[in-house]
């Protein structure tokens, strides 16, 4: 399950599992046509055998599923319904509104934290929910005392919840608080939950460049996840966009693909628990 995962790194993390051999996917987002768009991308790119299930209840490649991962309160039980055969969570939902804090609207504020942490903490929550469920029906069948392969949630934070910076408050401290999540939930899991293994890892990317509209436009993040549904002002000069690039030692943005690989390294490494990769360019060293 990708949430977020209609565009930048969140599509990217989906095609790159669909290519790795991931049976079926799960696209959560807010808007039918845009999820609808990006399967059908996923479909061409990846050749996905269907899209959607049929009336039989097939089995399909690419399932979507449409809310608000920050509102989840109306359909809490059909995402717990859906994590039933999920065994990655990456949570990449997430948004940035641009402003210093004492110009921020109080409802900006409260949507990137809903958004931006609150959602992955309820999804998080519905995963290992879950996980517990299928544990309990596994103890009533042949399978007692076999261990179940580990569940991996993959949680897209950014650079901004180590290195401070301007306009983003409310943002920075939502993607901080990911890490918070990150940790809390590896311990946890590894202490209150038997015969289970929740693994829990984060991802912290830096600048990340993703097309938005074909040609030569370009949107930019802010050390954000790209592809959100709000992003920071994009209309930086050439000259800004060099003095940028020349902070970053490699001197370039990350694609999103390069970030979709540290993806499938922590859902694959069962070893990988409470690992943060930092995919910044070396940008943090400096």
């Amino acid at each position: 399950m990708v949430t977020g995962g209609t565009s930048g790194i969140g599509f990217a993390i989906a095609e790159r599992f669909l290519q790795e051999g991931a049976s079926s996917i799960i696209l959560v987002g807010r808007s039918q046509q845009r999820l609808q768009t990006a399967a059908d991308r996923l479909h061409a790119s990846a050749g996905a055998r269907s899209i959607q299930s049929d009336s039989q209840g097939a089995l399909e490649t690419v399932r979507l599923l449409v809310g608000d991962v920050g509102n989840a309160g109306s359909w809490i039980r059909e995402i717990e319904k859906e994590m039933a055969m999920v065994d990655v969570l990456v949570n990449a939902a997430g948004i940035s509104i641009s402003n210093i804090l004492p110009r921020s609207e109080l409802e900006d504020i409260s949507q990137i934290l809903r958004t931006n942490l609150e959602g992955a903490i309820i999804t998080s929550r519905a995963l290992i929910r879950a996980a517990i469920r299928c544990r309990v029906r596994s103890r009533n069948k042949e399978s007692v005392g076999t261990k179940l392969p580990s569940k991996c949630i993959i949680n897209v934070s950014s650079l901004l919840a180590l290195r401070a910076g301007t306009g983003a408050v409310p943002y920075a401290a939502s993607k901080a608080g990911i890490l918070g999540l990150t940790r809390s939930v590896a311990v946890e899991s590894a202490s209150s939950l038997k015969d289970l293994a929740i693994r829990s890892n984060a991802i912290v990317p830096g600048y990340i460049e993703t097309p938005m509209i074909a040609g030569k436009h370009l949107s930019y993040s802010w050390m954000t996840p790209a592809g959100t549904d709000k992003n920071i002002s994009t209309d930086f000069t050439p000259r800004e966009m060099n003095r940028l690039k020349d902070m970053i030692p490699l001197h370039r943005f990350g694609d999103p693909r390069e970030v979709a690989d540290a993806a499938v390294f922590l859902a694959q490494n069962e070893y990988a628990n409470n690992c943060v990769l930092n995919i910044d360019g070396g940008l943090s060293a400096v």
